[in-house]
């Protein structure tokens, strides 16, 4: 584990990309889905929604847990039901600014710390046939929005400003910072399945 102190870090997430990224950039941890609804409402939910999470894993240690939406105008863009809805989520979204928000809390025995973390995002207009090369390729079910900007979805982003991670899900920018205040840093390990996904 990544250990300062006898400090342990756990990810409340199952989620690929978030361990991925964490892998990417030295850290050990322990991962451990949390069982939670996702309602999102409002944007600031989603920092709830995190906190959640966070309050769900019973395991001692500093846990780190994210949640993460797309806001397209005033409609916010969660993971899509289905397929169907995938694709009218990436037609809207088509040629347009969006902006994605992730909520995270690190929280240990004695400390909690929320953030919400703000990216934009401009996609390319896009024909029927990238719609559905990105439902194809893209497995837009468990991605916010129906997209993930670290896999086929990246060819279609004009321009972004802010955080490249919390478009992953993981803004790490920021968490680094966060987590060492924690008493957690990175190994320095960085792994191979941590990098190819990305």
């Amino acid at each position: 584990m990544s250990i300062v102190a006898n400090k342990k870090l756990i990810l409340a997430s199952g989620s690929p990309r978030r361990i991925a990224v964490l892998k990417k950039f030295g850290y050990e941890f322990e991962s451990i889905k949390p069982e939670v609804e996702e309602k999102i409402k409002k944007i600031e939910d989603c920092v709830k929604v995190a906190e959640e999470k966070a309050l769900n894993i019973k395991e001692k240690g500093v846990i780190l847990a994210c949640d993460t939406i797309v806001v397209l105008k005033d409609e916010i863009l969660g993971k899509p039901r289905n397929l169907r809805e995938a694709r009218n989520f990436l037609k809207k979204l088509s040629g347009k600014w969006h902006e994605v928000y992730t909520g995270y809390v690190i929280k240990s025995d004695k400390e909690l710390k929320r953030n919400l973390i703000k990216t934009r995002v401009k996609f390319a207009r896009l024909s029927d046939f990238e719609i559905e090369l990105l439902l194809k390729y893209g497995d837009p079910l468990d991605k916010a929005g129906a997209y993930g900007i670290q896999e086929m979805a990246g060819l279609f982003v004009e321009k972004i400003y802010g955080s490249y991670y919390n478009v992953v899900g993981i803004p790490m920018e920021y968490i680094y910072w966060d987590l060492k205040a924690f008493g957690i840093l990175p190994t320095g390990k960085t792994t191979a399945d941590g990098i190819d996904i990305l």
